[in-house]
């Protein structure tokens, strides 16, 4: 109960912001002017401010967008409103393997610097979809897909550290919706890639969130042991009304938004946590840490598990190269 009056207020944590904090506000003495960003899922919602505000500061962008029409179109938003902004857009399909890797070998033909990666695209996917590559959608979207996509951008990033010496960061967007999954990730996962099964959407929805938190701790783990100077945090940006809920809009979804408007925040307060653990130099050195409303806080049981994050990395490997489109068998 006083957690939550103290989020209806705002009140301001450690790091002195809190859940009425915006984007601007947080990187508000931010000079971005040499620092390339990819984001994804900026054409809309909180990516779509996320970008905005990095540009503002003065940070080059890359936009990977399975729509390109719709990013040129967020592009020339920006660029409206910030001039001298650099934003290169890209065409990536977070669902394919092969289009992530596509996306990685267009990227590193530009020769540009990597210091900011900012895994933000999402989906939530009502209706029970498998990807060309055997996989549930959501997870592949939400999670699978920005796995491949971070390990291969790995090398730019840590490269880009070593020559500047400016720590590069990943951020990993995930959901407190995380804590609703209970279970066996990798039988849950196994059973939802299967052509007919009872799937559940928000509970796949919980599943791939909560991927993000373990990726996060894993792939701060695997950087630490290599002395890389790159950091992983994860962040809740908050509950906000996005395109995230585009496949269910309508009366019904906007009854239940104005019912619960007082939990909502603003998309420039959604996109505060984000900028926060992207830009933030008392962030310095912090990483496998979880973020809500600009303040390090406790992921769920589960995902504060290094052994699930272990087993949960093992079979992601696996599934990036096995290519199978007849069967999901990650551990085989």
């Amino acid at each position: 109960m006083i957690e939550t009056g103290r989020y209806l207020i705002g009140v301001a944590g450690a790091s002195g912001f809190g859940s009425k904090s915006t984007a601007d506000e947080v990187t508000e003495n931010c000079d971005l002017r040499s620092t390339t960003a990819i984001i994804t899922g900026a054409t809309s919602g909180i990516g779509a401010e996320t970008a905005r505000v990095l540009a503002k500061r003065g940070a080059r962008l890359v936009f990977p967008a399975r729509n390109v029409k719709a990013a040129e179109e967020a592009k020339g938003r920006i660029v409206s409103e910030f001039p001298e902004a650099e934003i290169v857009v890209m065409e990536l399909d977070l669902s394919s393997i092969s289009s992530v890797r596509g996306f990685v070998a267009g990227f590193e033909s530009l020769h540009l610097p990597l210091n900011l990666l900012i895994n933000n695209a999402g989906r939530l996917a009502h209706e029970h979809a498998i990807s060309e590559d055997g996989i549930e959608m959501t997870f592949a979207t939400n999670y699978l897909g920005h796995f491949l996509l971070t390990n291969l951008l790995l090398k730019k990033m840590i490269q880009t550290a070593e020559e500047t010496g400016v720590q590069g960061r990943i951020v990993n967007v995930t959901s407190g919706i995380h804590g609703w999954f209970s279970g066996d990730l990798i039988e849950y996962l196994r059973q939802i890639s299967q052509p007919k099964c009872q799937f559940d959407a928000t509970r796949a929805y919980a599943l791939s969130k909560l991927a993000n938190v373990l990726h996060t701790k894993e792939l701060s783990s695997r950087l630490q042991k290599i002395g890389a100077n790159v950091t992983v945090n994860c962040v809740h940006p908050g509950v906000v009304k996005t395109r995230l809920t585009r496949d269910r809009e309508g009366l019904l979804t906007d009854l239940v938004f104005f019912l619960t408007s007082k939990l909502l925040k603003t998309v420039p307060q959604a996109a505060a946590t984000t900028c926060y653990v992207a830009t933030n130099p008392r962030l310095m050195n912090v990483s496998g840490k979880y973020f809500t409303d600009c303040n390090e806080t406790t992921p769920s049981g589960l995902g504060s598990n290094s052994s699930e994050a272990t087993k949960l990395w093992a079979a992601s490997e696996i599934l990036v190269t096995q290519h199978s489109k007849t069967g999901f068998d990650p551990l085989s």
